[in-house]
């Protein structure tokens, strides 16, 4: 690893990723999906390497996917076989992407739900809210909403790390929120939103940063009236443990099946009504 001219550099023999400063805080991540990042995403051959650079904003190619979306910084890992291992949304459903970055994951939820589903991409960080709504126009996802806002455990409002980066959150659940980066965002509990929108969710995939954890607890009831698939990225730390095991225990409560598995490169729980 190599820091210079405000950006960091990570070489492993013929291959080199370059992130922005900012992205410090994803180095552990980037280092652990290497090859998948070099396998999924297509890179410049520079003076005989293979080179990601994700140290400004671009549009990037999935070359397994053959599609390209913008990104603000890092580009967001492919998980959908991890989010889908679960629950496959089927045409016609409402499914709600919480925590959708630049939209990748809304693009293949819209594309799985067809004209007739729907899709909220919830994002309430600025810099990834403007790209969001970039690959939503560039790809034309009719029956994607975009939704500035962060799902939490009430509505109100809080205080959200707002870095540009997928390690973007609300300030209380990230141990490495900076105060420069703070700004205060709508937040909206689970039942609220359903109200907003006039419908509930068929399934819910959730990548919130460790807020996962307040956001099931206050639901408990709700999930009991509303059966809900959910898929969770609960590789994140709160409290000194990762959130998997607290979130089995409360879907238990609720009434749900819960697993979790580490078997797609990082922690994933899943949860779908008995």
């Amino acid at each position: 690893m190599h820091v210079s001219d405000g950006r960091i550099s990570l070489v492993r023999g013929r291959r080199k990723m370059i992130l922005g400063l900012r992205d410090v805080i994803s180095v552990p991540f980037a280092i652990h999906e290497w090859d998948q990042f070099f396998d999924t995403i297509e890179g410049k051959e520079i003076d005989g390497s293979t080179v990601l650079d994700f140290s400004e904003p671009a549009l990037h190619r999935y070359r397994k996917r053959g599609l390209s979306f913008y990104a603000p910084s890092l580009a967001e890992d492919d998980s959908m076989e991890a989010y889908t291992a679960a629950y496959h949304p089927q045409p016609g459903d409402v499914v709600w992407d919480v925590g959708a970055n630049a939209g990748m994951t809304s693009y293949f939820l819209a594309q799985m739900v067809g004209p007739a589903g729907k899709v909220y991409a919830f994002e309430p960080d600025d810099t990834n809210f403007e790209f969001l709504r970039r690959n939503i126009e560039m790809h034309q996802l009719t029956n994607v909403t975009p939704v500035k806002a962060a799902l939490s455990d009430k509505s109100g409002s809080a205080n959200f790390c707002m870095d540009g980066t997928m390690s973007a959150g609300l300030s209380d659940t990230l141990s490495y929120a900076l105060a420069e980066n703070s700004k205060m965002v709508e937040t909206v509990s689970l039942r609220d939103a359903c109200e907003r929108f006039g419908s509930f969710p068929n399934y819910v995939k959730l990548d919130i940063e460790g807020a996962e954890l307040g956001v099931i607890a206050s639901s408990i009831q709700f999930l009991k009236e509303h059966p809900i698939h959910l898929s969770i990225e609960s590789n994140h730390i709160v409290n000194g443990a990762f959130t998997s095991g607290p979130l089995e225990r409360l879907f238990t409560d609720a009434g749900y099946r819960a697993w979790s598995s580490d078997k797609y490169g990082q922690l994933f729980t899943w949860a779908e009504p008995k």
